[in-house]
């Protein structure tokens, strides 16, 4: 009798599993770059410890506070540091994994495509689901205007007001649970002032963080304390 089941149709390979080796990468952004939030979500989630370096170049003051809840993260919990935060003069944040063997790739969203498959996080970008990762790839093309140099409030405004429009029939930017894209907008919030968001993406933030293990480390850097957040 029929199974019904073609054992010819090609299946669709099941997910690797994470990558749990020990990390290591070098991010180097400037002073008060969303990236600087960026590393503290990825060493939650790893398990890592953050080193923080202010290089020559770096014309900016370095806020010590900020570099102490930094090094605070994962402290005592893991004895190994996986991420190197590197202050430097430069537009856009870049990263080098494998430090002295990889050319530096630019850019937020570059960083954490790249985190998500080097670490096989498939829950946070699936490669092998083409829609869903087309639509994660849009979401961050738009946040990634927002690390134009000079954008004036009214264009930061359209933008976030933009974002906000994908989360009128889902929690998160592209569904029902956490993807990179949210990780991405999450660290722009957290860097902005806060007079700049609206109060849709307020409140998703503090869902955001209140939600998910790795997003609560966020709650040390916010000035500003959304709705039933305690900080």
């Amino acid at each position: 009798k029929s199974s019904g089941i073609n054992a010819e149709w090609p299946l669709r390979p099941g997910k690797a599993a994470e990558n749990t080796s020990k990390f290591d990468l070098v991010v180097g952004c400037s002073v008060g770059s969303p990236a600087v939030y960026m590393t503290a979500i990825m060493a939650r989630k790893v398990n890592c410890l953050i080193k923080v370096f202010s290089h020559s170049t770096n014309t900016k003051q370095v806020d010590s506070s900020i570099t102490n809840k930094l090094l605070r993260v994962n402290k005592g919990e893991t004895d190994y540091c996986g991420i190197n935060l590197i202050y430097k003069d430069t537009s856009s944040p870049y990263f080098m994994a494998c430090p002295g063997r990889q050319v530096a790739v630019s850019g937020l969203s570059n960083i954490l495509r790249f985190i998500a498959r080097e670490r096989k996080y498939s829950s946070l970008y699936d490669e092998q689901d083409l829609l869903n990762a087309a639509l994660i790839d849009e979401i961050l093309s738009v946040v990634d205007s927002l690390e134009r140099v000079n954008v004036s409030a009214s264009e930061i405004g359209t933008i976030l007001n933009t974002l906000a429009s994908y989360l009128k029939s889902s929690s998160y930017l592209a569904g029902d649970a956490l993807s990179i894209a949210d990780i991405a907008l999450c660290c722009h919030l957290t860097a902005m002032d806060s007079k700049l968001i609206p109060n849709s993406l307020r409140t998703y933030l503090s869902d955001t963080v209140k939600g998910n293990y790795e997003m609560k480390v966020l709650k040390a850097f916010l000035n500003w304390t959304p709705a039933g957040l305690v900080v």
